[in-house]
């Protein structure tokens, strides 16, 4: 087994590991958040395991995670980190908020996981070979007549005209929100359980994984520039199988949207 295979496998072992751990304290533990709201203990624990993991066999690759470690970096190889997706939900004790990692390499995913603690629904995708649930290979939706379409609008997107307007533009659609984790409703697409998804987020921490996944899952998914290879600046993105992709990147095309959250 090559190198990054093994520090992928351990990556997941720890994954699925701090996961099982959460899940029996979902719902019964406190908010710490000072300098924001929806910190955990547990989102603290799981980034500075993660990040111990990358720097015994990695020393020399980049980490970029929600909690202490937002700056990103220039190396080439980086690691991207959600520590918790769905803080609130997880705090809530609801379904379904995750753990998600990516590894990029000059830019490109190579490998990604999201774990559902509260589904034990483990989520892998490796560059050129395939997209995984639970180790089953998985893939994208066919087109539907109705598009199944899951909306994930962030909390923190203030433009509330700009919100307004994407839901009446998706009036056309089957619309679902929900509280899950971002990074857990790409995966949910990537196995058939949506066909397209508009993405409005605050960062871009879980999404690198799930956008992986999707697009080796037979999917697409893109920034609203129409770029696969998405950028940590990156905001707002379309994807699906190929006529959800289609008719949702006009529905973005023909909108004039803000590039941040302001």
């Amino acid at each position: 087994m090559a190198l990054m295979e093994k520090v992928y496998e351990e990556i997941i072992q720890f994954v699925v590991s701090s996961g099982k751990r959460i899940a029996k304290i979902a719902g019964k533990i406190k908010d710490i958040g000072i300098k924001k709201q929806y910190l955990t203990e547990e989102d603290l624990a799981i980034e500075r395991g993660m990040r111990a993991i990358i720097l015994k066999h990695k020393p020399k690759h980049g980490f970029f995670a929600e909690e202490e470690h937002d700056s990103f970096p220039k190396d080439e190889d980086v690691w991207i980190v959600d520590p918790i997706s769905g803080t609130k939900t997880f705090i809530q004790g609801l379904p379904h908020y995750g753990i998600a990692i990516a590894h990029t390499k000059s830019g490109i995913t190579q490998f990604g996981a999201v774990y559902d603690p509260s589904a034990n629904e483990l989520f892998t995708a490796y560059r050129g070979k395939g997209a995984f649930l639970n180790g089953k290979k998985i893939s994208i939706s066919k087109p539907n007549k109705k598009l199944k379409v899951v909306l994930n609008l962030s909390l923190q997107w203030k433009d509330e005209k700009s919100a307004q307007k994407i839901k009446q533009q998706l009036s056309l659609f089957d619309v679902e929100t929900n509280q899950n984790s971002f990074g857990v409703n790409l995966c949910h697409l990537a196995c058939g359980r949506f066909d397209g998804t508009i993405t409005f987020c605050k960062d871009t921490f879980p999404i690198f994984a799930g956008a992986l996944i999707i697009q080796e899952a037979g999917g697409t998914f893109t920034n609203d520039l129409g770029n696969s290879n998405i950028s940590q600046k990156d905001r707002i993105f379309v994807g699906g199988n190929k006529e959800a992709y289609k008719q949702l990147w006009e529905v973005l095309r023909k909108m004039k949207l803000p590039k941040s959250l302001s």
